[in-house]
């Protein structure tokens, strides 16, 4: 295992979150002369390796991805992984009646997470890798932020307004919408579908749910005319065996972004599919698919 750098990064209330990175392997630079003697060796050997920043589902830890971040560093990409409000390892808060927040806060941390990364590794093409609810938060941010990103991986990451999926899919809106408010936070652990989550970011994911818009905030502002101008190379993945993203859901939220350079991918048909987190415990799922499809945008970005 490679060593690991922390960034950690404080927000006005006053918690905190973790962005790590995992450096690609690179022959390690001269000693510094007493001139240079504040250069950092690891901004040195890892500036121009393309870096995957991934965004991780809701309720799952930044740890959870670890093998999957490994196995990105050993193909000569560098990795980092932030960590989602509410499920940090320490800094945070448990989200609960007093301790409240919602997409528009999440999204602030992505903002955060993204700019951290692009000044530790000036250069370095970033490419945001979004597990589900990190695909929704990584298709704002490119929306926000023209020139940021060299590209959006959408893994797992569906649509979950109910006129794609069926009738049903409503009611479960309704009822996470209901106990969310009853409870003053969702406890998502106890019904398994996600973890223990802030009630404003349910109420945000049951909107989406009821309309199909991306819309949250406060004023509340609907971003999909901004996700619809994202021209970003776009990789989509589903996976066989996923009940939380299924294929038409997968596809639903890429025809939010007409204009983006779409490739799209179904993985793992077969005796054990992957489903919806099994994937990044099993990075030989999907590492073949994402390093080469990273390293084709990488190779048009030099012929530009």
């Amino acid at each position: 295992m490679t060593s690991v750098e922390q960034v950690t990064i404080t927000r006005a209330e006053g918690t905190s979150f973790t962005v790590r990175l995992h450096p690609s392997p690179a022959p390690q630079p001269p000693e510094p002369s007493i001139a240079d003697s504040t250069a950092c060796p690891a901004e040195v050997t890892t500036a121009g390796a393309p870096v995957v920043l991934i965004v991780p589902a809701m309720g799952v830890r930044a740890g959870y991805y670890g093998k999957l971040t490994e196995a990105i560093r050993e193909a000569g990409l560098t990795a980092a992984v932030t960590e989602l409000r509410g499920h940090e390892e320490s800094g945070g808060r448990t989200p609960s009646r007093r301790y409240d927040y919602g997409y528009a806060d999440l999204l602030d941390d992505v903002n955060a997470a993204v700019i951290a990364v692009r000044q530790r590794l000036p250069g370095a093409p970033v490419y945001l890798l979004g597990h589900s609810l990190g695909g929704h938060l990584g298709m704002v941010h490119a929306g926000q932020n023209p020139g940021h990103l060299a590209g959006l991986l959408l893994v797992a990451s569906g649509s979950v307004w109910w006129r794609l999926w069926h009738p049903g899919m409503y009611l479960v809106g309704v009822v996470v919408s209901a106990m969310s408010r009853i409870f003053g936070y969702f406890p998502g652990h106890r019904v398994k579908f996600g973890g223990r989550e802030a009630r404003q970011q349910m109420l945000d994911w049951t909107r989406f749910n009821r309309t199909g818009r991306l819309e949250f905030g406060t004023p509340r502002v609907n971003h999909d005319p901004a996700i619809a101008e994202v021209d970003l190379p776009v990789l989509g993945m589903s996976f066989a065996g996923d009940g939380f993203a299924p294929a038409k859901a997968v596809d639903g939220l890429l025809a939010k972004m007409p204009k983006a350079q779409v490739t799209r991918l179904h993985v793992g048909e077969g005796t054990e599919p992957p489903g919806h987190l099994r994937w990044a415990r099993r990075p030989e799922v999907v590492l073949p698919d994402l390093v080469a499809w990273i390293k084709e945008q990488a190779a048009r970005r030099a012929e530009r």
